[in-house]
């Protein structure tokens, strides 16, 4: 009886929660997966606050009517100066690197930073924040299975500092619903699609596809979803979704292979693909690290990146489409329409 009674107060504060979205905070919105989720806000008729960089590109929003607050998440008074007046805040801002030769950066702005977002809610008496973590902060699955929000992390053997980075916060982020505050996380796959501004290591890899690179691959995969699809999911998670739980974002679970060639069927070409080897592909990597940290420019391929991506990480997205009633577009589009995007902008 007493569990009955907290799963209705649970699901009342979801219910009050999504009907008094009628000012949303997000964080890091002039950012790829950001942007997307203030705009679906704005369409959906709420008034959206953005907090950004000083000087940080405007491009993705460029036409859409948000309020923009510049700040930083390091900054606790920054931190209390956005939240204000907000019911709900979306908290996406973060450093996502595939190649850190200094973390330390991506440590404070992914660590601190969650906490000051979510503690300066927490004293403003913002109802829900959604916290944008990865599915790199959860376990990698066995071979031949699927891993889920709650797989336990396991790649303590790979000094990855994005993912280790990720797993930290979502755990500061989740720390808070021990003391009954609202927090739910959404888990990305790695995000495709239109609005790759800068672009990320996911948007690269298309890139570098299209870029006359020699047609290489190596064992291992990944789960990809488009960036619209992901940004609804947050919304689904305020609107549908309970107090600290987690909901994956993503859809297609793809090898490395599979994925060079969708790539490539999406532009009407097809290639003869070479496999990689493992030993050559770890010492292409550390060639490309050492040539990089001469040149300051970020590797083609980064050893930690490659040793966490050679075991497959392959995800289940049951509990998103079951609880939320999420769905998902096909890969093929995806892939298009980033490739336009990155034509239009002169990328590739």
């Amino acid at each position: 009886m007493k569990l009955s009674w907290i799963r209705l107060l649970a699901n009342y504060h979801s219910l009050v929660s999504s009907a008094a979205m009628e000012r949303a905070l997000v964080t890091g919105g002039f950012g790829f997966l950001g942007s997307e989720i203030a705009r679906q806000l704005v369409d959906e008729g709420v008034r959206v606050r953005v907090m950004a960089m000083p000087g940080e590109p405007r491009d993705n929003l460029a036409g859409v009517d948000v309020e923009v607050i510049e700040g930083n998440v390091l900054s606790t008074d920054d931190c209390k100066r956005a939240v204000q007046g907000c019911e709900v805040v979306f908290h996406a801002a973060a450093v996502y690197s595939d190649w850190a030769p200094d973390p330390t950066l991506m440590y404070n702005v992914n660590h601190r930073g969650t906490f000051h977002v979510i503690e300066a809610s927490r004293q403003a008496g913002v109802k829900t924040v959604v916290y944008t973590a990865s599915i790199v902060s959860v376990g990698r699955p066995p071979a031949g299975q699927l891993a889920d929000e709650s797989t336990a992390y396991e790649a303590w053997d790979i000094d990855f500092p994005y993912s280790r980075s990720k797993f930290f916060s979502r755990e500061i982020a989740e720390y808070f619903t021990d003391w009954g505050y609202d927090v739910r996380s959404v888990l990305p796959g790695l995000v495709f699609g239109p609005g790759d501004i800068r672009p990320t290591p996911s948007g690269q890899l298309i890139i570098n596809s299209l870029s006359g690179l020699p047609a290489t691959y190596f064992d291992g995969g990944t789960s990809y979803v488009d960036v619209r699809d992901a940004a609804r999911v947050h919304l689904l998670a305020v609107q549908k979704g309970k107090p600290g739980e987690r909901y994956l974002a993503t859809a297609h679970n793809i090898s490395n292979k599979d994925m060079i060639e969708t790539i490539d069927r999406a532009v009407g070409k097809k290639r003869r693909l070479v496999k990689l080897p493992t030993p050559l592909a770890r010492a292409m990597a550390t060639a490309f690290e050492i040539q990089a940290r001469r040149t300051g420019k970020a590797p083609l391929l980064a050893r930690d990146f490659l040793e966490y991506s050679l075991k497959a990480n392959y995800f289940s997205n049951r509990k998103t489409v079951d609880q939320l009633g999420a769905s998902f577009r096909p890969i093929d589009e995806t892939i298009k329409d980033a490739i336009a995007y990155f034509r239009e902008r002169g990328m590739v």
